[in-house]
C-alpha cells in the first residue's frame, strides 16, 4: 500500500483555499482516491490539469511539523472525476 497526500480537494472544500492536508493510501493513486471518495477518477495532464478536482503527491503529511515528506520524485498528480 502506497501513501499519498491530498494537497488540493475541490470536492469537499469547493473554492476555499484554506484546508488541511490529508493522508490517503491504496495500491495506486486511483485506488486511493476511490477508497477515499467512492468515485472513479481520471488522470489529467497538460492543459487539462487546470481543471483538476483533486491534486495529490506521493508521500506522507506530518501534522506535528506541518511538512509533507515526499517519496521518490516529487510530482503533483492531478485527477478529475470520471463521468
Amino acid at each position: 500500500m502506497e501513501t499519498y497526500v491530498i494537497i488540493y480537494n475541490a470536492l469537499d472544500n469547493k473554492s476555499s483555499l484554506c484546508f488541511c492536508y490529508e493522508n490517503i493510501s491504496g495500491k495506486n493513486p486511483k485506488d486511493a482516491l476511490l477508497l477515499r471518495f467512492g468515485k472513479c477518477f481520471v488522470r489529467l495532464t497538460g492543459d487539462a490539469a487546470r481543471f483538476a478536482a483533486v491534486i495529490i503527491v506521493k508521500g506522507t503529511y506530518e501534522a506535528e511539523t506541518g511538512t509533507i515528506i515526499h517519496k521518490g520524485r516529487y510530482m503533483r498528480l492531478c485527477y478529475g472525476i470520471n463521468e
